[in-house]
């Protein structure tokens, strides 16, 4: 890869990673679902710059259903349901599991030797958060990151079946899907019925989240990465989204002063370790 593009990938990775502390401060007074809403109807308001991509409705719809509300939807409850922003960052990241789960399940892929050795880290740093949150009393955030993921992966599955498609199109024309599920289920869960109600709960933090989630983490990422995958092999790009964790980790530390503790630090290991051999190109793997 050239130098050029090595920074590009880089500085999407951090722009991504970032997402995650900069949403957390918008939570602490916007309700996660609403916040959702505002993110994928900022976001959709690009639909008058960008051409729509040729895929059907039905597919943009399940996109959005799934990669959308789906998975921001329950990741941002879970952040607010004692999962960290440097933990959600590395279990949101999980859907490389079960994407292969589910391309096994659905598309009959076998699962070569390397994968059942991620799958086998992955489940142990699970094993060890679910010990960690059942003694913390909280397990319901745990549930509703990995459900978050299960969206993710879903999404990812259907994302395989696009073959030639502007990738920034379909992150703009799927977002015009999220935005009414949303607001409804918001306004009953956490407007009283009333969305009306929930723009009081509006401030500048969550307006710069808003500007820096829609903007930056899904326009302009979303045109990094096409351009990257359009140009190099996807094994090439892939090893650069391992460190969208790592900056959302380090960032959460930074920004909102996280820490993790024994049990955390061990299963963020183990299944960080389970996404470096999921997704490292093969040819340049090497072990021992």
């Amino acid at each position: 890869m050239k130098p050029g593009d090595v920074f590009w990938a880089l500085t999407a990775a951090l722009i991504w990673g970032a997402t995650f502390p900069i949403s957390a401060i918008a939570l602490e007074t916007t309700p996660p679902i609403f916040f959702a809403f505002l993110r994928f109807l900022v976001a959709a308001a690009f639909i008058v710059i960008v051409p729509r991509p040729s895929v059907s409705w039905i597919k943009l719809i399940a996109i959005g259903l799934f990669l959308g509300a789906g998975q921001y939807g329950f990741m941002f409850v879970s952040m607010t349901r004692g999962i960290s922003a440097g933990l959600a960052s590395l279990l949101v990241h999980t859907q490389a599991f079960f994407t292969i789960i589910i391309a096994m399940i659905v598309f009959s892929e076998r699962l070569a030797p390397r994968q059942f050795v991620a799958l086998m880290f992955a489940f142990a740093g699970l094993a060890c958060l679910v010990i960690n949150r059942s003694q913390a009393g909280a397990m319901s955030g745990l549930l509703l990151v990995l459900i978050a993921a299960i969206c993710g992966a879903a999404g990812n599955n259907i994302l395989k079946s696009l073959k030639g498609v502007n990738m920034l199109g379909v992150a703009v024309w799927m977002s015009m899907v999220v935005p009414i599920p949303l607001l409804i289920l918001s306004a009953f869960i956490e407007g009283n019925g009333s969305p009306w109600s929930l723009m009081a709960t509006v401030g500048w933090p969550t307006i710069g989240a808003l500007a820096y989630s829609a903007i930056l983490a899904t326009v302009v990422v979303f045109t990094i990465w096409g351009r990257l995958l359009t140009t190099y092999s996807a094994a090439t790009v892939a090893p650069f989204f391992l460190l969208v964790p790592v900056f959302g980790i380090s960032l959460s530390a930074m920004i909102l002063g996280e820490t993790f503790n024994g049990l955390q630090m061990l299963g963020g290991g183990l299944i960080f370790t389970g996404l470096v051999l999921a997704l490292w190109p093969r040819k340049t793997m090497r072990i021992g």
